[in-house]
């Protein structure tokens, strides 16, 4: 085996590329096949149809940052010696950029969502029920079959705001920045069923 693969790495394949183009199992996958889905409906954030505020979002989204976890270490020490282990996981927020769009304002939406975490009127925090839903990340190949996707749970906003200053120097599109912060998650491959 160890011979067969030098030989490969040695030989002309090794400096091919052409099996990116007609090998299936070199299908390089695209960062844009990509949607996210967050259950906004049920927070009553709206008067609007459940369904219509989760699929603006959808639609409106420009990028996400990929679910990542960590997890705290813990030194052990006995005489001369130091070993490390696992101790609690965290899980990393998430940045949702979206595009600033005309219709369902997008600020006023995360205001409203904001305003059940903490309420800058009343000056009152919300229950917790209030404000924490779940979502989900689907990646997609390029025939939009479902490769990957990652449940998300208890899902709710840290903050947010428009990440571009007002400016007459340019006419870029505007976007809406919220950090999501996320209990727990996990991927499922090949579209297969989630394990709650």
């Amino acid at each position: 085996m160890a011979d067969t693969a030098n030989q490969v790495l040695k030989g002309e394949r090794y400096a091919d590329a052409s099996h990116f183009a007609s090998n299936p199992d070199f299908e390089v996958q695209r960062t844009n096949h990509f949607e996210v889905v967050i259950d906004l409906g049920r927070l009553n954030l709206t008067e609007q149809g459940t369904d219509s505020i989760s699929d603006h979002i959808r639609m409106s989204t420009k990028s996400i940052g990929a679910p990542k976890v960590s997890a705290e270490q813990i030194t052990l020490k006995h005489g001369n010696d130091s070993v490390k282990v696992a101790a609690a996981p965290s899980v990393e927020d998430l940045q949702l950029t979206l595009y600033d769009t005309l219709g369902i304002d997008q600020i006023n939406l995360l205001q409203k969502w904001f305003d059940k975490v903490f309420n800058h009127r009343s000056r009152l925090m919300g229950m917790v029920s209030s404000y924490k839903t779940d979502g989900t990340l689907y990646m997609y190949s390029p025939d939009c079959t479902v490769i990957r996707k990652w449940k998300l749970k208890g899902v709710w906003p840290k903050d947010y705001g428009v990440s571009n200053e007002f400016s007459f120097d340019s006419a870029d599109a505007q976007n809406v920045t919220v950090t999501l912060s996320v209990d727990r998650y996990w991927e499922t491959t090949n579209g297969a069923d989630d394990d709650d």
